[in-house]
């Protein structure tokens, strides 16, 4: 039997993912760009997590098969996105909250892979909590292609 190894590889995890266990988490295509209603993103899933890294794989191996069948998406990647703490709130389900509904308005549409938020309208109990320009600013970074490694 033959052995081959890609050298290039599957799943890449940085230090700065262990730090949170809750969190949210964006899934992104790396070179193509999604067309959506009122333009193009690399977005393709905004999800949260309370137990950290582990959720994320599970996350993205789920997916996988459903994202990399979009015409010329090859690669993706996962970027964290996390916010400070306040007791009394799950902080990290109302950022994901927050950034679906930012999304939405910019892009008249959810994320690809979301389903549950789809229709969530944004309301002014996210906007105190987090600026809607810190938001779109977050969301910007995913309207071109990534940069090269």
């Amino acid at each position: 039997m033959r052995v081959s190894v890609n050298r290039k590889p599957a799943m890449t995890v940085y230090r700065r993912a262990l730090k949170h266990r809750k969190l949210v988490y964006v899934l992104a295509a790396r070179k193509t760009l999604v067309r959506y209603l009122n333009g193009r993103s690399r977005v393709l899933y905004i999800g949260t997590t309370k137990k950290g890294i582990s959720r994320i794989a599970a996350s993205v191996a789920h997916r996988s098969k459903t994202i990399l069948k979009q015409r010329g998406v090859r690669e993706m990647d996962v970027h964290v996105v996390s916010c400070e703490k306040r007791s009394g709130l799950k902080s990290w389900t109302l950022l994901e909250r927050a950034l679906v509904a930012q999304f939405r308005s910019r892009y008249f549409e959810v994320p690809l892979c979301n389903i549950q938020l789809k229709n969530k309208r944004s309301s002014d109990h996210l906007d105190k909590l987090f600026k809607p320009s810190s938001l779109g600013k977050i969301l910007r970074i995913f309207e071109s292609p990534a940069k090269a490694l």
